[in-house]
């Protein structure tokens, strides 16, 4: 019979001190020239398992290891930003209505009074008499009054108080007015459409006085 070589028994036995088996067997079988051992009841699958991991050790072969599950970490978050509380709102939309209101608070908001009589003469000439002797006392209905006019037929600044208060209207139509010496002749009253209207008592006597002051020294 062949004979086994020692280096092939020393590698059985090395694998079945691995297993866990005895070793007397495999003496037994050097011993005996490469005889044939006696079959040993199979073991258990645990143990199965146990010779299959450590053969594939014994063999080279890589073991599988299970790494631990990784545990993902949030990177941490910037300064934290606080929202702006409710009550914060009608602050922040008040602020610019109160720097628009606040120079107001400090003006005064009485209408400015005119006092000027020059002015308040020519408010009064065109509300009443603008319509008849023009916006500048051109003319047209009625006489013009532009250009000194108004003194060149009442050189008496009463005499056209009284004209402005009394109007023509009382007179008999084609009868003469003013001063009598006027450059051209005297006006003459016309047919009605044309009559001087009486102001006496439609305005004041301040405003009469205010737009006869306006028709002689700014017309």
């Amino acid at each position: 019979m062949t004979e086994i070589p020692e280096h092939l028994l020393r590698r059985s036995r090395e694998r079945r001190a691995a297993l866990g088996l005895s070793s007397g067997s495999d003496r037994e079988s050097g011993e005996s020239g490469g005889r044939a051992a006696p079959a040993k009841p199979e073991a258990p699958p645990r143990a199965a398992a146990s010779t299959e991991v450590a053969s594939t050790a014994e063999a080279g072969a890589p073991v599988r290891v299970e790494e631990p599950a990784r545990t993902y970490v949030a990177p941490p978050r910037g300064p934290h930003k606080s929202k702006v509380p409710i009550w914060v709102m009608p602050v922040l939309i008040a602020i610019p209505l109160w720097a628009f209101l606040y120079p107001g608070a400090f003006t005064s908001h009485k209408k400015a009074v005119v006092t000027d009589p020059l002015v308040l003469g020519q408010q009064t000439y065109a509300a009443n008499c603008a319509s008849c002797h023009g916006a500048t006392g051109g003319g047209g209905v009625g006489p013009a009054l532009h250009g000194g006019q108004s003194k060149l037929t009442f050189p008496n600044i009463q005499d056209q108080l009284n004209w402005v208060k009394n109007g023509s209207q009382s007179l008999a139509q084609g009868k003469p007015y003013g001063d009598p010496n006027r450059p051209g002749g005297q006006h003459v009253v016309k047919e009605s459409p044309g009559d001087m209207p009486a102001f006496g008592p439609r305005l004041a006597p301040q405003e009469i006085q205010d737009v006869v002051m306006y028709e002689r020294e700014k017309l």
